[in-house]
């Protein structure tokens, strides 16, 4: 059986871990997908299941376990997703893995979940699929992209002080762990959100893997500190900026949205997530714009997506502003709010500047409960 590293940690190395098997990337706040290219050759595989078509076959990786996939899409048929759980090469002998579609204008993108073995554990995966015949996403026509929903999650001292951690995926120096730094139970983003040399208080540290153990010792390098998260917790001012929208017009933030209520929407054109939030934040915004609300978009596109990110934004009904940089994860207000995953939303009172809701109550039928609730409280 293929496995990972050891899922128990030794509490002496200062760290002392339970192992998650589902639901990690919602409490992170995100994931961060992997490509896994596909080809017709069946590399890994020794047992197909029976009645495949149109079948291509890659290969998720997770530290040192490898689970091989097939995805079967027969022209004009119900698309299917097998994965190698159990790592033995065989398809047919696993627990049946999720694949479901749903139209995007028109296209179909597909997304679904199965479940891979390690240490004896069965750990949840997710992935998602762009329409093979999009054009503008070309180079993603043989692409199944995958993220882990598995992790750990506990305490970890660092420089003498204890912190809530957690980090989705296996156990690796490389693990990209939240830390807690400011005890408010929530990641904040980049600076809670490390990976690789990291200056805590003016010392450097990494993550090692010590046998069975992560620890985090202090680094041979010498990186920036990294300053504390803004609070963006509710009844808390939400930072203020100035930006131009994609447009060309000037705006500054939240002085522009006095008398309403406005949500921060941080996205991408690429991010699958994104676009599945999209019929509820349009009905949302169809529904009660009238009384107040509005939305500002920060995207997280590429360099020279203007034109393609102006397109998207006709083709799916979404008229409000809209700032682009082109500057990808750099994107200057998303680093001064911390955005680490995207999507990220948060609600803001335009006149006083105060965050109203965050995104666990702004996501698919909460954002409809949210909003009513605070136009309802403001009729009063």
């Amino acid at each position: 059986m293929t496995t990972l590293l050891a899922v128990s940690i030794l509490a002496a190395s200062g760290f002392d871990l339970t192992f998650v098997p589902k639901g990690m990337t919602a409490k992170m706040g995100g994931y961060s997908p992997v490509r896994a290219e596909m080809t017709v050759e069946a590399a890994g595989v020794k047992t197909k299941p029976a009645g495949l078509t149109a079948a291509q076959f890659g290969t998720m990786t997770f530290g040192n376990a490898k689970f091989a996939f097939a995805l079967d899409e027969p022209e004009g048929g119900q698309a299917r997703l097998f994965l190698d759980s159990n790592g033995n090469g065989d398809l047919t002998d696993d627990p049946a893995a999720t694949w479901e579609s749903r139209k995007q204008g028109d296209f179909t993108m597909w997304s679904g979940s199965g479940v891979v073995t390690l240490n004896g554990k069965e750990a949840t995966v997710n992935a998602y699929r762009f329409d093979k015949n999009d054009p503008q996403r070309a180079a993603l026509k043989n692409t199944l992209l995958y993220y882990g929903d598995f992790g750990y999650e506990g305490t970890g001292t660092i420089g003498g002080q204890t912190y809530k951690i957690a980090f989705v995926g296996g156990l690796s120096a490389n693990a990209r762990v939240w830390v807690d730094r400011n005890g408010n139970g929530k990641n904040d983003g980049r600076s809670e959100s490390v990976s690789g040399p990291f200056n805590f208080g003016g010392t450097t540290y990494e993550f090692k893997v010590v046998g069975q153990s992560l620890e985090a010792v202090v680094s041979e390098k010498s990186v920036d500190e990294i300053p504390l998260p803004p609070d963006l917790s509710v009844g808390k001012p939400a930072p203020s900026f100035n930006a131009t929208d994609l447009d060309g017009e000037k705006l500054a933030f939240p002085g522009a949205y006095k008398g309403k209520v406005v949500m921060l929407d941080f996205w991408a054109t690429w991010c699958g997530p994104c676009i599945a939030e999209l019929p509820n934040v349009v009905k949302a915004y169809e529904k009660y714009h009238d009384r107040g609300f509005d939305i500002l978009g920060i995207s997280f596109d590429q360099p020279n997506k203007a034109e393609d990110v102006a397109k998207f934004l006709k083709e799916h009904k979404m008229p409000w502003r809209q700032v682009y940089e082109g500057k990808f994860w750099s994107t200057t207000i998303g680093m001064q709010y911390g955005v680490e995953a995207i999507p990220f939303v948060l609600l803001v009172d335009g006149s006083t500047g105060n965050i109203l809701a965050t995104v666990r109550d702004l996501r698919g039928a909460n954002l409809d409960k949210t909003l009513e609730q605070v136009f309802s409280s403001r009729a009063k």
